[in-house]
């Protein structure tokens, strides 16, 4: 079990929908740019356009709908950017387009840590977006925007292959690395309460995330936390066994 204190520089958070990075990282999101200034990228995968049962709400009125509370609930938490790759909600697929978009990116910021959701379960079941979005993070953040042969074609004076650090795993089963956001998880509450078409009990919502942060906390001696599965991208290959 590792508890991360020290805050990077830059991040990059693959999020499929709008609201869930809100809360599997909001937190930590919230600590890093107060306490240390970390400039953070938000890469929105998915229009979240299915993300509704009220029939009167066409796919296009909630995307705008939906786009507008991600730029809200990142913009409460001092994210500098938003990036809307807006493929169908549902529809993301582990293919070139993807990786090639999730690359590029990754070499235009440059940050250190990639956040995104764990695309392994072994007890439960979750969203095809979700394990998309995670799998083709990790590769793209490990395999791909390092090497200068993958979409050569990218690269440029501003645009280089880049070797992140590490990966942070949210939503995930076995949690290895902690993070204390004593003091920020109301502050993640207001985040993903921007986005009202997805919170009908806003109240009952903060207070889960509290038992959340309090949950998250036991299992590190912390008062608040949240829980990630870390790989580490610099890790020699002999020592991964490769």
């Amino acid at each position: 079990m590792e508890i991360i204190e020290q805050a990077p520089k830059r991040a990059i958070v693959v999020t499929p929908h709008p609201d869930d990075c809100e809360g599997g990282c909001g937190g930590t999101m919230a600590k890093w740019i107060d306490s240390s200034n970390t400039d953070i990228v938000v890469i929105l995968c998915t229009k979240g356009d299915k993300g509704t049962g009220d029939r009167s709400l066409t796919p296009e009125k909630l995307t705008s709908i939906r786009e507008i509370e991600q730029q809200n609930a990142s913009d409460s938490l001092g994210i500098s950017r938003v990036v809307f790759l807006r493929h169908p909600d549902g529809g993301l697929e582990d293919d070139e387009e993807f990786r090639r978009e999730l690359v590029y990116e990754i070499r235009k910021h440059k940050p250190e840590v990639l956040f995104c959701i764990d695309p392994v379960r072994s007890t439960t079941h979750t969203h095809r977006d979700h394990r998309k979005s995670g799998q083709c993070a990790i590769d793209a953040a490990f395999s791909f925007a390092p090497n200068p042969n993958v979409f050569p074609d990218q690269i440029s004076d501003d645009v280089q292959a880049h070797q992140m650090d590490y990966a942070l795993l949210w939503s995930t089963e076995d949690p290895d690395a902690f993070i204390n956001t004593k003091g920020y998880v109301d502050m993640k509450a207001d985040s993903l309460l921007c986005h009202v078409s997805q919170i009908p009990n806003p109240e009952g919502t903060r207070k889960r995330l509290h038992d959340r942060a309090e949950e998250a906390g036991e299992k590190c001696g912390l008062e608040h936390a949240e829980g990630f599965r870390k790989l580490d991208f610099r890790v020699d290959p002999l020592e991964r066994g490769l």
